[in-house]
């Protein structure tokens, strides 16, 4: 009886100790052990935060939210209460800024809180944390779709005013070249001085009789004949003469004093001033496009709204990208992509893709080519695919028929060369260069194309223990 009790009090004691030591766990692992500092934030939009949330300081996870306090009125905001690890405090200072996130497209939403700079003065607990408004996908994909419609009706418009320049040009040298033709034909005066060389003489006499004559003027003047020789020989012409630029001089004399006169009326005065308005005028259109070209209220200018908006676009494409290769890791839809033939190798390693029974399955067809058979040196000392090597790769890939449009296909770069790091670089560089060749010439889908560096050693079970070259793997789904 009384080992029977020491059993049943030893027994009891461990499961004390090992619910104290359970509880301990989990407190730890949920920071209920840990000291916390409180602090708020404020956002017009919380996109779906709630009560729970996780609170990320410079991406580790630190605390969680506390509470939302919901606003009053149209003009207010919902206010966050939040708490992190009293370990972290010194990151949050006076600059931090406080604003909601999302884990990729279909992950929860958590409060991310950037750091302070050193210079900034460590914020106190309860204190309120700038925040930033987050951006809703479906604006973004907005305000993206706004500015491809606007970029494609540019590109519309420039390149119909484009098409019109071109006909120009292609009507001003087709009628340079018909004027060249007409020439060469001799239609026209130039095209019959060109062609004719009678009319050509004819105009060379028809010259020379006319520098002939005007000597015979000259001839006659300087003799005294006709008016301009009696003006050269006669006095009593050169005191007409005389008087008429006497004459000329008193209506000099009458402009001057027009213009003296346009003076005492201060007429240039009244046009420097029209000047001076036209000039202010210029001014104010100046000062409007300045107005124009100055920040909002977010301190931000037209050029950099757009610029933003072109960011937020590439952002959002980016995420959209990493939400889908998300799904494609997701537990639950990880085999629906994996059956399709949807394989991700560019963060696989040759070690893991070894092991894996989807791409050393037997199932899979397999094309083992030498190196000697497709690569050749190229102009710049690299290897380079054949003629010869192309037609061996056109072969191993129509032997499969229609089916090779559906399935997943691995290139498998090999290199037999005596170091690991030549043994990487050159069997990377094989796999990529038959990677785009097939793609270009086959039309296949990129996501069905992956490659992977083997170094010289292939998969266990294959049959071959080195290779120095390329394996071509057409992946087959298992029959039932």
């Amino acid at each position: 009886m009384k080992n029977k009790n020491v059993s049943v009090g030893i027994f009891v004691i461990c499961g004390v100790l090992l619910f104290g030591i359970g509880m301990f766990l989990i407190g730890d692992e949920r920071q209920a052990f840990s000291k916390h500092t409180e602090y708020y934030s404020e956002f017009v939009n919380l996109s779906g935060l709630s009560k729970g949330a996780k609170v990320r300081v410079g991406g580790m996870d630190a605390g969680k939210v506390v509470a939302i306090g919901v606003p009053d009125s149209p003009a207010a905001r919902f206010r966050v209460k939040w708490k992190i690890d009293a370990k972290l405090r010194g990151l949050v200072r006076g600059d931090s800024v406080a604003t909601i996130e999302t884990e990729g497209v279909v992950g929860g939403t958590f409060l991310a809180v950037r750091p302070g700079s050193a210079q900034a003065a460590e914020s106190a607990a309860l204190a309120t944390i700038p925040s930033k408004e987050p951006m809703e996908l479906s604006e973004l994909l907005t305000r993206g779709n706004g500015l491809l419609t606007d970029a494609q009706a540019m590109l519309n418009n420039v390149g119909g005013k484009l098409g019109g320049t071109l006909d120009t040009v292609n009507t001003t040298v087709s009628n340079v070249n018909d004027v060249v033709v007409g020439l060469k034909q001799g239609h026209g005066a130039a095209g019959m001085l060109l062609s004719d060389d009678k009319l050509a003489n004819h105009l060379r006499q028809t010259v020379t009789s006319a520098a002939s004559n005007v000597d015979e003027i000259l001839a006659g003047v300087k003799a005294g004949q006709g008016p301009a020789g009696v003006l050269l020989r006669d006095d009593a012409s050169a005191a007409q003469i005389r008087e008429a630029l006497a004459n000329v001089r008193h209506a000099s004399q009458q402009a001057d004093a027009m213009v003296s006169d346009l003076n005492s009326q201060q007429l240039p005065r009244k046009v420097g001033a029209v000047v001076d308005n036209v000039g202010d005028t210029v001014k104010q259109a100046h000062q409007m496009v300045g107005e124009i070209n100055e920040p909002d209220r977010q301190g931000l200018t037209a050029s950099d709204n757009v610029r933003e908006s072109l960011t937020n676009a590439n952002a959002a494409t980016q995420n959209l990208a990493d939400g889908t290769e998300a799904l494609k890791h997701n537990f639950l839809l990880r085999g629906f992509f994996k059956r399709r033939g949807y394989y991700n190798l560019d963060n696989i390693s040759p070690e893991k893709y070894r092991q894996d029974a989807v791409f050393t399955s037997h199932n899979n067809y397999r094309a083992w080519l030498p190196a000697s058979d497709l690569f050749q040196e190229g102009g710049n000392g690299e290897e380079e695919l054949s003629p010869a090597g192309k037609a061996v790769l056109d072969g191993a890939l129509t032997d499969q028929g229609d089916g090779i449009f559906d399935s997943a296909i691995v290139i498998e770069g090999y290199c037999g060369g005596s170091g690991a790091a030549d043994q990487l670089r050159i069997s990377h560089a094989r796999a990529i260069l038959v990677r785009q060749y097939l793609q270009a010439h086959f039309q296949l889908e990129p996501t069905n194309l992956g490659i992977v560096a083997m170094k010289s050693t292939p998969p266990n079970g294959i049959g071959r223990t080195t290779w120095d070259g390329i394996c071509v793997v057409v992946l087959r789904r298992k029959t039932k």
